[in-house]
């Protein structure tokens, strides 16, 4: 078997899911006490349930899109022609790429 990288922290899916789970623990904690009005009352366990489950979707859905919005592109984007120019000179043509500033062959 060949020995593959493990890939960081940041872009498992490790840290995500403790960190929803976290918050997810807190949010039902928060609610069963709160959901209670009072020490005369029960616990209400239903109702902490249900933040928990909510909690934990919804920090998920947030920690995902903003991991892949953090992302870095790979280095061959913007080095294409046509609507993918390259960023480096956006006013330039693709076929003025093969040639020098003044309009002459490089190498010449």
């Amino acid at each position: 078997m060949a020995n593959k990288p493990k890939a960081p922290w940041q872009q498992g899916i490790k840290a995500p899911l403790v960190f929803s789970l976290v918050m997810a623990l807190i949010a039902g904690v928060v609610a069963t006490f709160a959901a209670a009005g009072g020490t005369e009352n029960g616990l209400r366990i239903d109702i902490g349930l249900i933040a928990f489950g909510v909690a934990f979707i919804v920090s998920l859905v947030v920690i995902s899109l903003m991991i892949m919005a953090g992302r870095e592109n790979d280095s061959d984007f913007g080095t294409g022609s046509g609507v993918n120019r390259s960023s480096k000179h956006p006013d330039r043509r693709a076929s003025d790429r093969h040639t020098g500033e003044y309009g002459q062959k490089k190498g010449h």
